[in-house]
């Protein structure tokens, strides 16, 4: 099966979803017209409907050239597993004829016995496979050690070890954990059979495909009671109640003991990740009885069979081969229906569904944003004639926003049918008409200050009669003193020498003309109203002005 083929509904999702929602990650000035969004919608998903197809010819292509091309070598394709942990070497054969190795029909299996030949062992089958491990075994034997202390001891040594290398941290291995015990009679184990079979709870180690991992072991220890509980119920035979009983005793000592925390904290070190837990009943004591025997002594007053200790591997558990699963896959495959159409049909109406949506609540923010900014500007008095233009200038840039979209084209994000920047047009327009600037004068600074002083240098005057005569021109009218800075320095003192110039032109229009301290208002802005850039010398120059503005007056101070 091919990427396109596997993954063939996400791709047309996604392809789709990303064409039909570009124009959000867009300003609204560089967004693409709705027509053109929607056009796009409709090819992405003929495109994409059509990409399963031709993913499915190029897989026929290949297959029809199978008998020309190189098979590879069947034990370099096997599945590795690598064996890890304390009783790591208990799954392979000891003494005279021990290894390192075990391989099967189902996969190849490594041990491992130190974290530090982890590490290595990686780095071996990565450079000689071109790939990583496909799974690492960590068995468990609860009778393996002389008391709780020493098995708990060795599987932290495991995890403080792996913790403190930091040459395999950019890995993650599937980990599962195998618990090995005897829980009573199986079959002829009592006979002497080396040849009987085990019988497995909890999972089968999955490398068919990227399976999610668990946090902590007692998720799959929940599973494994409800399967032991099964087995006895399926059957009712007093060997497999013994045999449910004893395998909750297990799990109770791995519990009592304080084991399955550091199991799962090991089984979840990097590299590591923990994917499965299972138990096998191997019908016969792997070593003499020990700390699980122990305790269930001590516990219940029962002991397990006296079954002869066996000087044998320890069974392997099954596993879902990658092989395998492939050719389940292709045979599902066959029988399923053609869904690339109906996924780009269904991608593309939700899309536009979307679109739709997110372009009426864009239209219903743009009409109340302009209404409320109408009626913000007609509720402020001329007397505040500083406020009063800024609303203003707030309408004029709307104004000049909406005529932009009735020239160029109305963006997706407010099209699909939606819009309503023509009614928005007109009922501005009039008001725009009809709104004068109050009369007034701005003074470059330079002609009245020195830099950084708050007292009008000589001959300044002259520059503000012209201001003097307008004043006395329109004796209805207040005076609105404002003054503004660049942004060369603090902000903070900016605003405080603005403030001091518009207070020393007041002092002066009062003094001079004998009109009452009343008919003024000052205002410092210090350098937050800029009206050209800061960048260079001659914007900072124009930033540097007082503005003497003539407002009726209304009585409000």
């Amino acid at each position: 099966m091919t990427f396109v083929e596997r993954y063939r509904a996400p791709l047309i999702w996604i392809a789709l979803c990303a064409v039909g929602l570009i124009w959000l990650c867009l300003p609204p000035g560089s967004q693409p017209s709705w027509p053109v969004v929607l056009g796009l919608i409709l090819l992405t998903g003929l495109g994409a409907a059509a990409l399963p197809a031709y993913g499915q010819r190029r897989a026929g292509h290949r297959a029809s050239h199978k008998d020309e091309a190189i098979q590879p070598d069947p034990v370099r394709e096997l599945p590795i597993i690598l064996v890890v942990g304390p009783y790591a070497s208990a799954v392979f054969a000891q003494g005279a004829q021990a290894s390192t190795l075990r391989r099967n029909g189902d996969a190849a299996w490594m041990l491992v016995r130190t974290p530090d030949e982890l590490a290595r062992s990686i780095a071996t089958i990565r450079a000689s496979h071109q790939r990583l491990p496909d799974a690492v075994l960590m068995p468990v034997i609860p009778d393996g050690d002389c008391d709780d202390a020493v098995i708990r001891r060795e599987f932290s040594r495991w995890r403080h070890e792996l913790d403190a290398s930091a040459s395999h941290r950019a890995y993650m291995l599937p980990c599962y954990i195998a618990i090995y015990a005897c829980l009573g009679t199986n079959g002829d184990a009592t006979a002497g059979d080396a040849a009987t079979k085990p019988v497995w709870f909890g999972d089968l180690i999955d490398i068919s495909a990227a399976q999610r991992g668990i946090e902590n072991a007692r998720q799959r220890v929940r599973l494994i009671r409800r399967q032991l509980d099964e087995a006895w119920f399926a059957i009712a035979q007093p060997e497999r109640m013994t045999q449910a009983g004893f395998g909750h005793a297990v799990f109770d000592w791995l519990e009592d003991a304080a084991l399955l925390p550091i199991l799962s904290s090991l089984t979840n070190t990097a590299p590591l990740s923990l994917h499965g837990l299972l138990l096998a009943d191997i019908g016969y004591s792997p070593v003499r009885p020990g700390a699980w025997t122990r305790w269930l002594t001590g516990k219940t007053g029962l002991r397990p069979l006296p079954i002869a200790p066996k000087a044998q591997p320890l069974p392997l558990p099954g596993i879902i081969a990658r092989q395998a699963a492939l050719q389940v896959a292709k045979r599902e495959e066959r029988h399923k229906p053609r869904w690339g159409t109906l996924h780009a049909v269904a991608a593309s109406a939700v899309v536009a569904a979307v679109a739709i949506g997110v372009s009426a609540w864009a239209n219903s923010r743009m009409v109340a944003r302009v209404a409320s900014n109408l009626d913000a500007y007609r509720r402020t008095p001329e007397a505040q004639a500083d406020a009063k233009r800024e609303r203003l200038d707030t309408l004029r840039s709307e104004y000049a926003e909406l005529t932009h979209y009735a020239n160029t084209g109305v963006p997706a994000g407010l099209g699909w049918g939606l819009y309503r920047g023509d009614v928005l047009r007109a009922a501005l327009e009039p008001v725009i008409s009809a709104a004068h600037p109050p009369p007034g004068v701005t003074i470059d600074n330079l002609s009245l200050f020195d830099s950084g002083k708050t007292t009008l240098k000589p001959g300044a005057e002259s520059r503000l009669k012209g201001a003097l005569d307008l004043i006395r021109a329109n004796p209805d009218k207040r005076i609105l003193i404002a003054g503004h800075t660049d942004n060369v320095g603090p902000s903070a003192a900016n605003l405080l020498l603005s403030e001091a110039r518009a207070r020393a032109i007041r002092d002066w229009l009062v003094t001079t003309a004998s009109l009452p301290v009343t008919r003024f208002a000052i205002q410092g802005y210090g350098d937050t109203r800029p009206v050209s850039s800061n960048e260079n010398s001659l914007g900072r120059e124009m930033n540097r002005r007082v503005e003497i503005t003539l407002v009726p007056d209304s009585g409000v101070h």
